[in-house]
């Protein structure tokens, strides 16, 4: 509460009880208003990330091709993140379709030659101007890595819902962490 110091106020020179006084003024109320501004604008980025464009398949689904030929005691849950910086575009489906392969890639190792209950996620941070532009791009994709008789599609599921920023796209940079 901002008060202005009264006549009945202690004199100047006695030493009271109660904390010291200060007048505040335009400068003062100017950068508190600024001050306030700025934590109004820290709580809002880190909560709601309003920058961040986030497109998911969905419910998990399998290829119908797939769905008939899986036994369901042989099913390993796996869940595969990839990194990646692009630039000028973000086009998802190509993203998707290269961590599912990359996660196909591996599975493979634990003898299990197709995916099921497939489910992606693509998280794109919007450019920053200190970056020139470049978008950072989460895919993550879960799955049942499983053993079926049919062929695996080699493609992701929903691809319908995969809608990116339009540009032409170069990966600047791949990583998965």
């Amino acid at each position: 509460m901002l008060r202005s110091p009264s006549r009945s106020s202690s004199t100047p020179g006695t030493t009271g009880s109660s904390p010291k006084k200060h007048r505040l003024g335009m400068a003062g109320v100017a950068n508190l208003f600024i001050r306030m501004r700025r934590l109004e604008g820290r709580s809002k980025t880190s909560s709601a990330k309003h920058n961040h464009i986030v497109v998911d398949s969905g419910e998990p689904q399998t290829h119908p091709t797939i769905a008939n030929n899986v036994k369901e005691e042989q099913q390993i849950a796996v869940e595969f993140t990839e990194n990646y910086v692009c630039a000028g575009g973000v086009n998802v489906a190509t993203l998707v379709r290269a961590t599912r392969t990359e996660l196909l890639g591996r599975v493979e190792g634990l003898g299990a030659n197709t995916l099921a209950d497939e489910q992606w996620a693509c998280t794109i941070s919007g450019p920053k101007p200190a970056h020139n532009g470049t978008y950072k791009v989460q895919v993550r994709y879960t799955a049942a890595a499983t053993k079926s008789v049919a062929r695996d599609p080699h493609r992701p599921v929903a691809m319908d819902k995969a809608k990116g920023i339009p540009g032409l796209m170069t990966i600047v940079r791949r990583n998965d962490h």
